[in-house]
């Protein structure tokens, strides 16, 4: 059991790090990124079965720093989808042309910057509440 938490953490440490590594990738003209929510999907999952390991091991279950962290993954989550939804809508309605010398401000901004900001909100909890 040891074995498959550690590859779990491992797996919810990387989700982590795809939404964090993404957003700074395109932090000049933020968007999310396809990858952000696949990594939101990932963090979803493996930290609901690192919840389900932990309830079957013998420790204590801290279960409001777990469902504080629930709640933040879904926003994430939801973000995410929405965000990306977005982005696909602006992306296929770009003119092909090239693009003009127009700026237009990427619908998905916002939802970049709140996903970047929840996911180190999630991490915080991780880290400080006991």
């Amino acid at each position: 059991m040891e074995i498959l938490r550690e590859i779990l953490l491992t797996l919810h440490l990387l989700g982590m790090a795809i939404i964090v590594g993404g957003y700074f990738t395109v932090i000049r003209s933020p968007k999310v990124l396809p990858g952000m929510l696949h990594a939101s999907y990932l963090q979803l999952i493996t930290g609901l079965l690192l919840m389900g390991l932990a309830e079957m091991g013998d420790g204590e279950v801290n279960h409001m720093k777990i469902g504080i962290k629930l709640v933040v993954a879904i926003v994430i989550t939801v973000l995410a989808f929405i965000g990306n939804k977005k982005q696909k809508t602006f992306a296929a309605s770009a003119p092909a042309d090239g693009g003009a010398a127009t700026a237009v401000k990427n619908p998905s901004a916002t939802l970049a910057h709140l996903v970047f900001v929840f996911a180190i909100i999630n991490v915080i909890v991780a880290v400080f509440v006991h």
